[in-house]
């Protein structure tokens, strides 16, 4: 582990971690801890803790990390909720070219900073992702093998390289040198939705960014238990599988072509995976709840407009919820 960081190092080739947290206090133990384990050689590294509980619930925990830290970290108090709120407060406090964000709910396993970079320098890729590993809170649950691949950020491909295909925000890494950053940077007309981090993957894709998958830099994604449930699965399925639909939309006129493909996938999805839904929970088989989680994606792919978007952060859990799920 790096006990200190030179003053000499150069931020030009640095790290800035991107923490963002939501009344997660356990969470965030177990996610700054996973970072300051991290061997990190000749970068400037910083850590970056987006608080984004009006209350400021995190800075005790975060300040009692500070202590013993052989990075800097830094506390950043958003109070207005919302998932784009939050990293983008972090962002605009960050000074490294390579961002890398971990969620408060995740874990990163050894050399999980060293070789999201290395991935980066290789492939001259501007988005690199590395696989987020579910960890379901009851391990004796018979649908955990059906609801782990739902949690999990794995790619279709096991070696390392360049893909098509892009994954969510935490564990993912950003290489500014090779990004067009839009401003802001997540898009904060979906805070309490999500999908916010679609939007810039697509932006970046457009403009050129390469996307790189990096296997050996792991992280566990720890899963609540109150995400553990059918209605979970079925709200965060539905606003999963908006989010292609969405894009598309958002391209005016030119997306017309992808919205009616898309909807015309989701009709086909329902339509395969209702029935298989619906048989297996009358017989109580724990498979039910890949059925429904698909189903649903494709319910999303259908009915993909705003005004059926779930509110699943910020604000609009603060009104419904005294103990929300973190983002």
């Amino acid at each position: 582990m790096t006990k200190s960081q030179p003053l000499s190092l150069n931020w030009d080739e640095g790290v800035s971690i991107i923490i963002p947290t939501f009344q997660r206090p356990e969470g965030i133990k177990i996610s700054l801890g996973s970072v300051l384990t991290q061997s990190v050689k000749d970068r400037a590294v910083e850590i970056i803790v987006a608080d984004n509980d009006p209350k400021g619930s995190a800075k005790e925990t975060v300040t009692s990390f500070m202590k013993t830290s052989p990075f800097p970290i830094h506390y950043v108090h958003i109070p207005e909720p919302g998932v784009s709120n939050a990293r983008n407060g972090a962002m605009a406090h960050a000074k490294g070219r390579f961002i890398i964000f971990l969620d408060d709910d995740m874990e990163a396993l050894d050399d999980w900073i060293e070789n999201l970079i290395a991935t980066s320098l290789k492939f001259d890729a501007g988005i690199v992702f590395g696989p987020a590993i579910a960890k379901m809170p009851n391990p004796n649950d018979p649908r955990n093998p059906y609801m782990e691949p739902f949690f999990s950020r794995i790619a279709n491909r096991k070696k390392e390289g360049i893909m098509h295909e892009t994954l969510g925000t935490g564990g993912c890494l950003l290489d500014l040198k090779h990004c067009d950053m839009p401003s802001p940077v997540f898009d904060t007309s979906l805070n309490e939705t999500g999908g916010e981090d679609d939007v810039l993957f697509d932006h970046l894709r457009r403009t050129g960014s390469k996307v790189a998958w990096s296997p050996e830099a792991k992280a566990w994604e720890h899963v609540p238990a109150k995400r553990a449930t059918e209605d979970y699965i079925r709200t965060r399925n539905f606003a999963f599988g908006q989010g292609p639909t969405h894009l598309q939309a958002l391209k005016g006129i030119k997306g017309i072509p992808g919205v009616l493909r898309f909807m015309t996938t989701g009709f086909i999805q329902l339509c395969m995976y209702a029935p298989v839904y619906l048989l297996l929970k009358a017989t109580k088989h724990p498979a039910y709840i890949k059925y429904l989680a698909r189903s649903a994606r494709g319910l999303g792919k259908i009915f993909w407009w705003d005004s059926l978007s779930p509110k699943l952060y910020g604000s609009a859990i603060l009104k419904t919820d005294p103990a929300p799920v973190a983002e």
